[in-house]
């Protein structure tokens, strides 16, 4: 035990730097994730479906779902730079191929949230005078956000442990670093432990903010 401490005193510094780019990658590629995920899942709902657009939408968020993330990783940081004659970083190669493969299921959480919305709702938006942008914007959205925020909760959680993949391109976040650390004191058990209580910390972090936005809006609600 007193060993692991030293090992701690000597080696927090290294991860801590890790544990913030991992941080940094998670929230670059969760604010994508947003973005995309909506459009799409806005495009692809029942209600606003655009003919063409929206079927195109729908394959894109298949491919998305459909390939697995390590591979799209390969794609984005091998393939896309090759073809473009670009060089890309591993930082927003990382950011982009999570970002996108995430927005695949956020656009899913978001038709479905959409379209459980009553119909009479919409009509009722119609009936006070709301455009239909209004009346997604006031009135469709803040209860789709009510009714899938666990979802989403679930969602950004995968995203998050989704980021120690990254490591496979040279991306120095908490696993990289974990296991360059690993490679030269050759101690896995400290090393993977605490790398592990980091991401458990950060999980924690992350559910305790939804829960404080989801008691929030219910509050509102109420």
């Amino acid at each position: 035990m007193e060993w692991y401490f030293e090992f701690l005193s000597r080696s927090y510094p290294l991860l801590l730097k890790g544990a913030f780019m991992t941080v940094q990658v998670f929230l670059a590629s969760a604010s994508l994730s947003f973005i995309f995920g909506l459009s799409f899942g806005i495009l692809s709902c029942n209600r606003l479906k655009v003919p063409l657009l929206s079927h195109l939408v729908e394959g894109m968020t298949f491919v998305y779902r459909a390939v697995p993330f390590f591979v799209q990783l390969l794609i984005v940081y091998f393939v896309l730079p090759d073809l473009l004659g670009i060089n890309l970083n591993p930082f927003p190669a990382s950011a982009i191929a999570l970002g996108m493969c995430s927005s695949g299921y956020v656009a899913q959480i978001v038709r479905a949230g959409i379209n459980s919305i009553p119909a009479s709702q919409w009509e009722a938006a119609y009936t006070l005078g709301y455009t239909q942008p209004q009346s997604l914007r006031y009135v469709i959205l803040p209860q789709m956000l009510q009714s899938v925020l666990p979802a989403f909760n679930n969602e950004l959680d995968s995203l998050l442990k989704s980021t120690a993949i990254v490591s496979s391109i040279g991306m120095l976040e908490l696993t990289r670093v974990g296991m360059n650390m690993m490679s030269r004191e050759m101690a896995p058990v400290p090393i993977y432990l605490t790398i592990a209580c980091f991401y458990v910390c950060l999980s924690a972090l992350l559910n305790l903010i939804t829960r404080t936005i989801e008691r929030k809006i219910s509050y509102v609600k109420n």
